[in-house]
């Protein structure tokens, strides 16, 4: 599905706000949100090999967060574009 065909089926957005806010997923992104690359990579021997490559470490990082903010900004239900007829008629 492309993000196109995703805004152009109104439901889905109000399933997915309603389903990200369930309790359950609402702490997993909560601890998600919470790691980071020293964490999650674990001893600093992996760190140091990595720490000589910074982009790796933001990448991780900002990869992680940017996944939780598409998610978040799907949520968003966009209304429908349709033409507004002009009322200006052009007479004073």
């Amino acid at each position: 599905m492309t993000y196109e065909e995703w805004r152009r089926d109104t439901t889905l957005a109000p399933k997915l706000k309603e389903a990200l806010s369930l309790p359950i997923i609402q702490q997993a992104l909560a601890v998600v949100n919470e790691m980071t690359a020293a964490k999650t990579l674990g001893t600093t021997t992996a760190i140091t090999t990595l720490a000589a490559s910074a982009e790796v470490l933001f990448g991780f990082d900002a990869g992680r967060a940017s996944v939780i903010k598409d998610l978040n900004d799907l949520t968003i239900a966009h209304e429908e574009l349709v033409n507004i007829e002009p009322t200006y008629t052009g007479e004073f």
